[in-house]
C-alpha cells in the first residue's frame, strides 16, 4: 500500500512542492533573518541570497507552466462548460503572472492580474460544484476561496473603493477578517478535506503524532523565541504578529495550524490519489502565503485551489471504489453455485458461441468463476468473485481488455434504490448530459459523448436497459463496453444472479442473467469493431486489472 501511495516518481507538481518549500524556508525566511542589520552581508549571506532569488523565479515559472499544461489538458477533455471557463480563466492569469515575471508590470498589468485571479479562483469554485461529487471537498474549497477573495477586495478598496482618510478603518477591518478566515478554513479542514470514511481517518496514528509534534514545537517555539517566531511568519505567510508581546490571538493561530497540520498528514497518507492532491492543493495555498508581494504568490494559490477542484470530480468515486469490499451477500454452498453456473453457461450458449467456464480460488477464500464465450467474433469474458461463497462483484467485458482507470467515451450508472448505499460510477468520462428519456434519465446518470449514448441505445434498447441493468456501463470508442455490478452494494441483491434462492437452496433460473448478457451483447455490436485475433479460450486471456 505504501508503495501504491507514493509511487509516480518526482512529476512537475510534486518537483514543484519541493521548490516551494526551499523557497519559503530560503528566500522568505533565512535571507532577511540572516541579514545583518548594519555593515556589508558576508558572502555566504550574499550567496545564499542568490539562491533564493533563483528559487523565487524558478518556482513561479514552473508554476506557470504546470498551470498552463493542466488547463489546456482539462479543455481538450471537454469536461463541461463550467470547467472549461475555469481553466480558461487560470490560463489568463498565468499569462498575466508570466509577463510579472519577465519584466517589471506597469500598474494596470497589477490590477489585471489581481482581477483575474479572483476571476480565476471564482471560476475554479464553480467548477467544483456538481451533483454525485464529494461534498466535504465543496464547502471545503469555498472555505479556502474566501480569504483570497478577501484579498482581492481589500486592493480594489485601496484603489478605488474608499478614500485614503478611510484606510486605516475599513482596509485594516478587511485585513483582520482575511486572516480570520484563513484560522476558519484550517480550523474545519479535518471534517471537510480529509479522507473518508472520516471514522477511519481520525483513528490513524501517524497524522494525530504529527499534529502533537508541530503544536508542541510551535507552543515551545512562542513560549523561547516568541519574537523570532512572529517575524517568520510574518515573512513566510504573510500573517503579520505583534512582535513586542504575545499576539493575544496567538493560541487561536497555534490551534489551526495544528489542526491544518493534521488535515495534510491525512491526506498525504491516504489511499486514493485524488485525496492525496487535495492535500498537494491545500499545501500550495499555504506556500502561497497571504502576503502577495510576489508573482508566485498569485500562482501557488491559484495552482493550489485548481488542484482541489480536480480532485474534487473523483475523489468520491476513488474512495468508495476503494473501501473495504464487504461479503453482505448471503454464502452460497460451491455445490449449489456450481450447479447454477452449468445452468448458466446452457443458457449462455443460445446467444453466444463456444462457452467456457472455470472457478479459481486464491487467498483470502476469494473464488472467481469465469465464464468466455463470443458473438459473431466479438469476445465475451464474465467474471463473478465471491468471498467465502458470498458473491462480491459481477463484471463483463465485450471486446477489449481496458484498464478502468482510463478515461471511457461514455459511462452510464444507476441510481441506487433507497437502503442500497452507493453505486460507485465507473471509469471518468465528460461532461455529464441527460438522454432526454424521462424514464431513462429517472434511472440513469450519463457522462462522456451524447453522439456516442445515441449509436449505443436505441429507444427499445434504452427502455430495456431501464428494467435490466444496475451497476455501471462503461463504452471506450470502437473498443470495449465493460458493465460492473457489486450485489446488495448500490444494486438490487438477486439482480442479475438470484443469490436469495441460491443461498437457501432453491431452484434458481438463470433467465435474468441471460438476459443482462443478451443485452449487453446487442449494446456492443453497435460500437464495437471485432478484433481479428480476439482471445477464443480461458488460457488466452489477460490478467484482470488489480484491484477489479
Amino acid at each position: 500500500m505504501a508503495h501504491r501511495r507514493f509511487s509516480g516518481g518526482l512529476t512537475p507538481t510534486r518537483i514543484l512542492l519541493i521548490v516551494a518549500v526551499l523557497e519559503v524556508a530560503i528566500d522568505r525566511i533565512a535571507v532577511p533573518l540572516a541579514r545583518p542589520a548594519e555593515g556589508v552581508p558576508p558572502h555566504w549571506h550574499v550567496g545564499l541570497d542568490y539562491v533564493g532569488l533563483f528559487l523565487q523565479y524558478f518556482t513561479g515559472t514552473l508554476c506557470v507552466a504546470i498551470l498552463v499544461r493542466r488547463s489546456v489538458e482539462a479543455i481538450l477533455e471537454r469536461r463541461g462548460k463550467r470547467d472549461a471557463i475555469a481553466h480558461i480563466a487560470s490560463i489568463g492569469a498565468a499569462v498575466l503572472a508570466a509577463v510579472a515575471l519577465v519584466m517589471k508590470p506597469p500598474d494596470y498589468v497589477v490590477v489585471a492580474l489581481e482581477l483575474a485571479f479572483a476571476i480565476a479562483v471564482i471560476a475554479q469554485v464553480a467548477a467544483t460544484f456538481a451533483r454525485g461529487r464529494d461534498i466535504g471537498v465543496q464547502i471545503g474549497i469555498v472555505a479556502i476561496a474566501v480569504p483570497l477573495l478577501i484579498h482581492t477586495l481589500d486592493v480594489v478598496g485601496v484603489r478605488w473603493l474608499w478614500p485614503e482618510t478611510a484606510y486605516d478603518g475599513k482596509i485594516v477591518a478587511i485585513e483582520h477578517a482575511g486572516v480570520m478566515a484563513l484560522c476558519v478554513a484550517a480550523l474545519i479542514s479535518p471534517y471537510v478535506f480529509a479522507p473518508r470514511p472520516f471514522a477511519r481517518a481520525v483513528t490513524r496514528p501517524g497524522p494525530v503524532v504529527v499534529a502533537m509534534a508541530i503544536a508542541a514545537a510551535g507552543a515551545i517555539a512562542a513560549r523561547m523565541w516568541y519574537p523570532q517566531l512572529a517575524r517568520a511568519a510574518t515573512l513566510a505567510i504573510g500573517v503579520t504578529l505583534d512582535q513586542d508581546q504575545a499576539d493575544p490571538r496567538l493560541a487561536i493561530y497555534l490551534l489551526a495550524f495544528a489542526t491544518l497540520t493534521w488535515t495534510l498528514a491525512s491526506c498525504a497518507f491516504a489511499d486514493t490519489e485524488a485525496r492525496r492532491q487535495v492535500g498537494a492543493g491545500i499545501v500550495l495555498v499555504v506556500l502561497g502565503g497571504y502576503a502577495f508581494q510576489w508573482t508566485h504568490h498569485y500562482l501557488l494559490p491559484l495552482l493550489g485551489v485548481a488542484l482541489i477542484a480536480d480532485a474534487g470530480r473523483r475523489v468520491r468515486d476513488e474512495e468508495l471504489a476503494g473501501m473495504p469490499i464487504t461479503t453482505e451477500t448471503p454464502p452460497i454452498p460451491d455445490v449449489t453455485w456450481s450447479s447454477y453456473i452449468a445452468t448458466v453457461k446452457a443458457s449462455l450458449e443460445k446467444t453466444l458461441g463456444d462457452v467456457h467456464s472455470v472457478t479459481t480460488r486464491g487467498e483470502g477464500g476469494l473464488a472467481t468463476t469465469m465464464l468466455v464465450g463470443d458473438k459473431d467474433g466479438l469476445p465475451v469474458r464474465i467474471r463473478i468473485e465471491r468471498i467465502d461463497g458470498s458473491v462480491i462483484a459481477f463484471d463483463v467485458v465485450l471486446g477489449r481488455e481496458i484498464d478502468e482507470a482510463r478515461g471511457a467515451t461514455l459511462c452510464l450508472w444507476a441510481i441506487a434504490p433507497r437502503g442500497l448505499g452507493v453505486n460507485p460510477s465507473g471509469p471518468p468520462a465528460a461532461p455529464t448530459f441527460k438522454s432526454g428519456d424521462a424514464g431513462f434519465d429517472d434511472r440513469f446518470r450519463c457522462r462522456g459523448s451524447a453522439l456516442a449514448f445515441q449509436k449505443l441505445f436505441g429507444e427499445g434498447l434504452r427502455a430495456r436497459a431501464t428494467t435490466t441493468l444496475d451497476g455501471w456501463l462503461a463504452y471506450w470508442e470502437r473498443e470495449a463496453v465493460r458493465y460492473r455490478v457489486y450485489p446488495g452494494r448500490g444494486a438490487p441483491l438477486d439482480h442479475p444472479l438470484p443469490l436469495s434462492d441460491l443461498a437457501l437452496g432453491r431452484p434458481a433460473a438463470p433467465d435474468r442473467f441471460a438476459a443482462v448478457v443478451e443485452l449487453l451483447v446487442e449494446i456492443a455490436q453497435r460500437g464495437v469493431e471485432v478484433q481479428p485475433a480476439a482471445p477464443s479460450s480461458l488460457d488466452d486471456l489477460p490478467a484482470m486489472p488489480e484491484g477489479s
